[in-house]
């Protein structure tokens, strides 16, 4: 890849220039690092201006294209009349609005017209997680959210009843909405929908392990074992597991049960998952106290300890922003902690 790169480099002043800003583009972010309906449009815009462009095959990828958006607006709006519908239901000022942000990541994850369906739903289910995410870290206490996930647990609405009042219409809305899901998915025959309720649940137990750990102000000892967590709580498990289920019967009951155990496939993912989510979590906010110890600021208290305080190169190291970097750091941090 390096060799690959450099000599693309290297060669970019002597290329016809549309051949060159091309080669530029793809060596800022890998075309597998890009959502495939916006390199569609990047690409027709770049194909139209060559000579040997088929016009035919051109104009069926611009009216691919055109048809596509208005789905996708139509989508986004019946997304946001769900989210607003929330907002109406239930105090929910706390959660981040995400909903078109979510939208953009499902559609780099399945953008077929005809998994529409399986597009809204995915995107309901992610958005719900997001909402558990900020109800754990913002507004709750640790014992309150626990009495929420134990009523999640046993999935009845008589269990609201036990709730304090302000969380009772949150927990009916996530109720209806998930079994709307499941509701839907049983319609088309689905064999997998138990799971659209249980990834749900467990993902939620990860965020209130998380809380416990903020709560004790407890650093993990090791990388390893703060992954014990924040590898779970990177929801990518379960973002895979449910994308594979919503879409239809496309799978089997083995490969959801093969990926609930976090092989080592899956378990790369969540890796790179968490720390790139932590990595702009760093650069965007300071955490506070009250907030979980991201494995960011893990490594940087374990590079303290193992740099004996010397600022200047962890400094360096934390100023470090690229991905591959961040799993480079993980990797050698886990080195000298497991094989001094």
């Amino acid at each position: 890849m390096a060799f690959t790169k450099s000599h693309l480099q290297s060669m970019i002043k002597t290329l016809d220039p549309e051949l060159a800003a091309e080669v530029e583009y793809t060596l800022e972010t890998p075309s597998y690092r890009r959502v495939e309906r916006v390199e569609a449009r990047h690409y027709i815009t770049w194909y139209e201006k060559k000579v040997t462009r088929n016009d035919t095959i051109l104009e069926f990828a611009k009216l691919d294209y055109n048809i596509l958006q208005p789905l996708y607006c139509e989508e986004l709006k019946a997304l946001t009349v769900w989210w607003k519908d929330l907002q109406s239901q239930a105090y929910a000022r706390f959660a981040r609005d995400r909903v078109v942000e979510m939208h953009f990541w499902m559609v780099g994850v399945v953008y077929e017209p005809h998994q529409s369906h399986a597009r809204i739903m995915l995107v309901k289910w992610s958005k719900l997680l997001s909402l558990m995410d900020d109800f754990c870290d913002n507004y709750s206490t640790t014992e309150e959210y626990d009495i929420f996930v134990s009523s999640l647990e046993r999935w009845d609405k008589q269990s609201a009843e036990k709730l304090p009042a302000y969380m009772k219409a949150l927990f009916i809305f996530i109720l209806n909405t998930i079994s709307d899901i499941m509701e839907e998915l049983k319609l088309q025959k689905n064999k997998h929908v138990e799971f659209v309720k249980g990834l749900f649940i467990d993902m939620a137990k990860h965020y209130g392990a998380e809380r416990k750990w903020c709560d004790e102000r407890y650093v993990p000892a090791k990388v390893k074992e703060h992954l014990q967590i924040s590898v779970g709580n990177s929801a990518c498990m379960h973002i895979v597991n449910i994308t594979f289920i919503l879409m239809g019967d496309i799978t089997t009951r083995v490969a959801i049960e093969w990926a609930l155990s976090y092989p080592e496939m899956i378990r790369a993912v969540c890796i790179v998952g968490r720390i790139s989510n932590d990595i702009m979590s760093h650069e965007v906010c300071t955490p506070s106290i009250s907030h979980f110890l991201s494995a960011t600021s893990a490594y940087s208290v374990l590079l303290r300890c193992i740099l004996h305080g010397t600022s200047h190169e962890l400094k360096i190291l934390l100023q470090l922003k690229q991905l591959k970097v961040a799993v480079t750091i993980y990797f050698f941090i886990t080195t000298l902690i497991f094989c001094p």
